[in-house]
């Protein structure tokens, strides 16, 4: 295995719920894929609300090779663990892609392996 990067992210809980308060909308459309807004009630009630930590792990460990976006990624739940869906991986030079997220509280951890392909 030849690693592309790595990526680690950590979230305050409260300051996501904050920012979702104040701006609901203008931040779903922002953050969220296509996919996750058609599933925002289900997505709303997890505990990390979009897995915002594990996308921000992933543009980590793509960059300076490349500079991923919000919509580039959608994280689901595959047997309880997070799965990374990246439609244009190739693209980027990106083969298999691990994730694992931690919380403990307020805060939630993620950390991100790219493989190259």
């Amino acid at each position: 295995m030849t690693i592309l990067g790595i990526g680690v992210d950590i979230l305050h809980l409260p300051r996501l719920r904050q920012a979702l308060s104040r701006h609901p909308e203008r931040f779903v459309t922002r953050i969220l894929t296509k996919i996750e807004q058609d599933e925002l009630q289900v997505i709303r009630e997890r505990t990390g609300d979009k897995d915002t930590e594990t996308v921000e792990a992933c543009y980590k460990a793509a960059f300076p090779h490349h500079k991923l976006t919000w919509q580039d990624v959608t994280v689901v739940k595959e047997n309880g663990k997070p799965c990374l869906k990246i439609p244009e991986k190739e693209r980027f030079g990106i083969g298999n892609a691990h994730a694992s997220v931690s919380h403990d509280g307020d805060y939630l951890i993620s950390q991100v392996i790219f493989e190259k392909p």
